[in-house]
């Protein structure tokens, strides 16, 4: 990923929807969009990395790959919701913004709930009874 053209296309999206706003504000809310969803799509390949080398580090270590995996969901969930949200935030919409926030929230807790589990299992084993 060349995170010069990134950045070019950052920009250009930027003033672009900044040119546009004051006659077409649907076209530069559209424009923000666009940009956005093509700089998530530029870095599908990074990610995807960034997911083998974890993998191929919690196999080396004998970790359990379920926990790592979970742990994977929930940072992307995070990134996901935050991504959203902006977005929506963007095009002036901060009540859905906050509704994908909270969503990403409980989904969070939700997916975290085994590792979770697995921790309380573990320090009631440790504990004398």
């Amino acid at each position: 990923m060349d995170m010069i053209k990134l950045i070019g296309i950052g920009v250009t999206g930027a003033v672009s929807a900044i040119l546009l706003k004051e006659y077409k504000p649907v076209y530069a809310i559209c424009i923000a969009i666009i940009t956005s969803a093509l700089i998530f799509l530029m870095t599908l390949s990074e990610i995807k990395y960034v997911f083998s080398v974890i993998d191929t580090i919690s196999q080396r270590l004998s970790l359990n790959s379920e926990y790592i995996r979970t742990i994977i969901r929930i940072i992307g969930f995070s990134y996901l919701s935050r991504f959203g949200s902006e977005i929506c935030r963007d095009a002036g919409q901060n009540a859905i913004a906050q509704k994908i926030e909270f969503a990403g929230k409980v989904m969070i807790i939700a997916t975290s709930i085994p590792i979770l589990t697995s921790v309380l299992n573990l320090l009631i084993g440790i504990l004398p009874t």
